[in-house]
């Protein structure tokens, strides 16, 4: 897992370092003074170089991390996504369900209320109350909270779903 300390740490290093080396360089571009012993100043020079691209190594390394971990959850959700939606399917099957009555299923799980679902499908509230009577009648369910407290009984794992 990616580590947010260090890469915020490495940043604020090789930044530290960059101002120090523009400051280096402004020092010397305006003639504000010389050193005596150029040789320390060119190791230091090379030590805070060296120091910076160190920096930037680290925190490539450290955005590659992110970025495979970023993958990772991503591919973990889509394969989440894909079983329930699976889990939905085989019920829709067992429950004889017809094509609007999953449609208006989905919708009932995403928290959807009647009016909205009314406004989504482009149909009559009366319509929609029909389906989900339907719905709740082949199911075995007497509303929206006992279908939607069965679906997450079986997705963490307690499968109560008729």
């Amino acid at each position: 897992m990616p580590n947010a300390k260090r890469l915020i740490t490495v940043v604020g290093l090789a930044m530290f370092l960059g101002v120090l080396m523009l400051a280096e360089e402004a020092i010397e571009v305006f003639g504000f003074h010389a050193p005596e012993d150029l040789f320390i100043l060119e190791v230091l020079e090379i030590i805070v170089l060296v120091a910076l691209i160190l920096c930037i190594a680290l925190a490539a390394f450290e955005g590659l991390r992110m970025w495979k971990y970023q993958k990772t959850l991503e591919f973990k959700v889509s394969r989440a996504a894909h079983a329930f939606q699976d889990m939905l399917d085989a019920h829709f099957e067992k429950w004889d369900f017809t094509g609007a009555e999953r449609d208006v299923t989905r919708l009932i799980l995403k928290g959807c209320s009647i009016a909205e679902i009314a406004e989504i499908r482009d149909a009559k509230q009366g319509t929609v109350k029909a389906q989900t009577n339907s719905i709740y009648k082949k199911s075995g369910y007497a509303g929206k909270a006992q279908l939607l407290s069965a679906f997450l009984e079986e997705l963490t794992d307690g499968a109560s779903v008729k």
